[in-house]
């Protein structure tokens, strides 16, 4: 039976058994180190679909993040009548081509519809932003690209296999981590001043 993960607190509740089986497998904890989701099911768990998205950006952004992503995925979702995944450059394109927003292509010089890739000190500048004013889903979807973009995303599967398998090699030698609490709230102020 497959240990399924349906939610954070799932995965925080694994957490050292997690980091056990990774300190036990070296090659697996480097891999881990670009795609985080993708080391966790090669040790045998399972994210629930519903799930993985939202776990994945609580890792990579951050609880306020992760919900902000959330609710503009729920937004973009309503303003189309489909879900969309505003990560995939191609699924972006479709669906902009669809609303009018770009033209269509035949000729293969399609524009560029893949999110801002992260740098240091931020996102660069986004291929959509000239489309801004073309339809409502536009401002959802590049706020969405622009959270997004805060911090740089989990290598996809092809990459994280190279890595795992020594194909492709990184600067990483070795990956260590430690578990701590989230820091706890903060008492609200009921004093008036």
């Amino acid at each position: 039976m497959v240990d399924q993960i349906n939610t954070f607190s799932d995965l925080q509740a694994r957490a050292g058994v997690i980091l056990a089986r990774l300190n036990a497998a070296p090659a697996v904890a480097i891999a881990a180190a670009t795609n985080p989701l993708l080391a966790v099911e090669h040790l045998g768990y399972e994210f629930n679909p519903d799930t993985r998205t939202g776990i994945g950006d609580r890792i990579r952004l951050g609880p306020t993040a992760a919900e902000k992503l959330a609710e503009l995925r729920t937004t973009i979702a309503r303003l189309v009548d489909r879900q969309v995944d505003p990560d995939d450059g191609p699924t972006v394109r479709r669906l902009l081509t669809d609303l009018g927003v770009l033209p269509a292509c035949p000729d293969g010089d399609e524009p560029d519809t893949d999110p801002p890739r992260w740098q240091p000190g931020g996102a660069g500048p986004d291929p959509l932003e000239p489309f801004r004013d073309r339809h409502p889903v536009m401002e959802p979807l590049l706020e969405y690209r622009r959270v997004s973009a805060r911090r740089p995303r989990f290598a996809p599967p092809r990459a994280f296999a190279a890595i795992l398998s020594g194909a492709v090699t990184t600067p990483l030698t070795a990956v260590t981590g430690r578990l701590q609490s989230p820091a706890p709230e903060p008492e609200p102020d009921t004093h008036p001043r």
